[in-house]
């Protein structure tokens, strides 16, 4: 459901974008500023998520409840700055909406390239040690009786072959 949420999120971000660029849309900078902090708990949910992850796969404990949990409470984050920030009676000079929106765009886009390369690495480590489980156990095999008798058994095939074809 989260998942679904996350995407829908992502979609509405891209197509109020677009529409930002029209006179559709009237955007404030308070406006843009609330949708910036909503993007930026996102995106920490998200590096959350990987970080428990990490831990999971690094000391086997479970951490589903924990996952869940803080998934559910920044994505109710990014939804409450959303719709009760708007109503509310800020006064921020517009100098400083602009520096505040400015900077949780950028930290929100640091932070998701990095987790893009972290996400990426951990991607390749992890296929890396699949491929060399996979050849160990390959060795292993070979190196077994099962593995011996079954090469020598093809060797004397292909030696009998080659006699043949002489």
């Amino acid at each position: 459901m989260t998942s679904t949420f996350t995407k829908a999120a992502g979609i509405g971000f891209i197509v109020l974008s677009a529409l930002r660029l029209t006179p559709i849309i009237n955007a404030t900078g308070k406006w843009l500023l609330y949708v910036s902090i909503a993007a930026l708990f996102l995106i920490l949910s998200d590096l959350l998520e990987f970080i428990i992850e990490g831990i999971v796969e690094k000391k086997g404990v479970n951490l589903n409840k924990a996952r869940i949990l803080l998934r559910s409470i920044f994505l109710a984050s990014a939804v409450i700055v959303i719709i009760v920030l708007p109503n509310l009676k800020i006064d921020i000079p517009v100098k400083q909406v602009n520096a505040l929106s400015d900077a949780i765009t950028l930290v929100s886009l640091g932070i998701a390239i990095t987790l893009i390369g972290f996400k990426t690495e951990r991607v390749q480590i992890s296929s890396f040690n699949n491929t060399n489980n996979i050849n160990n156990e390959v060795r292993e095999f070979i190196n077994s009786i099962e593995g011996k008798k079954i090469i020598d058994e093809r060797i004397s095939e292909l030696s009998l072959q080659n006699a043949k074809q002489l």
